[in-house]
């Protein structure tokens, strides 16, 4: 994971709930192509290439999956397009929500997925810890459980992998051997096999999980976690750099709740897809918007180019 800006945890949990947030409420389709590209560029400047395409496969069934189905259940919107079997109209409007709605989850499970590698479990202790202690917890077991969990279900699967493919081989020669008397019978007895597999593997997971819940628990209990007056170190302090930031941010948030207020990026997909163009003050919010969203990869360029031609000096 490549995090060479380092900001206090601060400046990443309110810079996250800023594009996260914009990202829900931002419906405008240039906002929403910003809000994806810049989650996809972030996913592969800070996780790289390697692991950042892992999730990107799932990530496009899931935008084709709710793509297709606003249009198949929502009739809504004056442009027909076609007659469906059932009788029910296919409009455009609803086929351009579906499109949205499809762009607007996969960006926040993208910057949701950046949040949990930045936002590390010691950084939420410490946002969360001497104010709310139960949730700062929660909230780091949670996060931290979603790669854990990944890792461990990859082991599951492979210390299991042997023994099922023995099973699968069983099945195949009892087949070559006339036991079973068709191939639909063996294929019944694959299914049941790999079915079989995948519930194991599923027990243990959730074994594994409530456990390491509740050893964790027991562990932050048994240092006094979320005692009064407990104290604990920590090496993050808001410096100038932090402030810098935070006013940079903060700018450009209130220039976009501006923009959103005044109608700049208005946008309706019912009951007739139309809202702000490509105006002056409309396009002065894109870049805003563009530019926030891509803070990260932007500073982190900067800051790498002033090194090389510190080094080259």
């Amino acid at each position: 994971m490549k995090n060479d800006l380092q900001y206090h945890p601060v400046i990443d949990f309110i810079y996250f709930g800023c594009v996260i947030g914009f990202g829900m409420v931002l419906m405008h389709p240039v906002c929403l192509g910003i809000g994806l590209v810049s989650a996809i560029c972030c996913t592969v400047h800070f996780f790289g290439w390697n692991r950042a395409k892992e999730g990107f496969g799932f990530l496009a069934v899931l935008m084709v999956i709710t793509a297709v189905m606003n249009p198949a259940f929502s009739h809504q919107g004056i442009t027909v397009i076609t007659y469906l079997p059932t009788g029910n109209v296919l409009t455009l409007e609803s086929v351009l929500y579906g499109l949205a709605a499809a762009c607007m989850l996969a960006e926040t499970l993208l910057w949701f997925r950046i949040m949990c590698g930045i936002l590390t479990t010691d950084k939420i202790v410490y946002l969360f810890g001497k104010g709310f202690p139960v949730l700062g917890l929660m909230l780091s077991m949670i996060l931290g459980f979603i790669p854990k969990i990944q890792r461990k279900f990859w082991e599951i699967r492979l210390a299991g992998q042997a023994g099922h493919q023995k099973e699968l081989d069983m099945i195949a020669k009892k087949y070559n051997s006339g036991v079973f008397p068709s191939r639909i019978k063996a294929g019944i007895f694959i299914k049941m096999c790999r079915m079989r597999y995948g519930t194991d593997n599923l027990s243990i997971l959730i074994t594994w999980i409530l456990e390491d819940a509740v050893e964790m628990a027991d562990s932050m209990k048994g240092r006094g976690y979320g005692i009064e007056g407990r104290t604990s170190f920590t090496i993050y302090r808001f410096t100038k750099r932090d402030t810098r930031k935070l006013i940079l941010l903060m700018a450009e948030v209130v220039y976009i709740l501006t923009g959103i207020l005044r109608g700049g990026i208005s946008w309706d997909y019912y009951p007739e897809t139309a809202g702000a163009g490509f105006g002056g003050y409309s396009v002065s919010i894109y870049i805003v918007y563009l530019l926030m969203c891509m803070a990260s990869v932007i500073e982190t360029t900067a800051e790498s180019g002033r090194l090389s031609m510190t080094v080259g000096k």
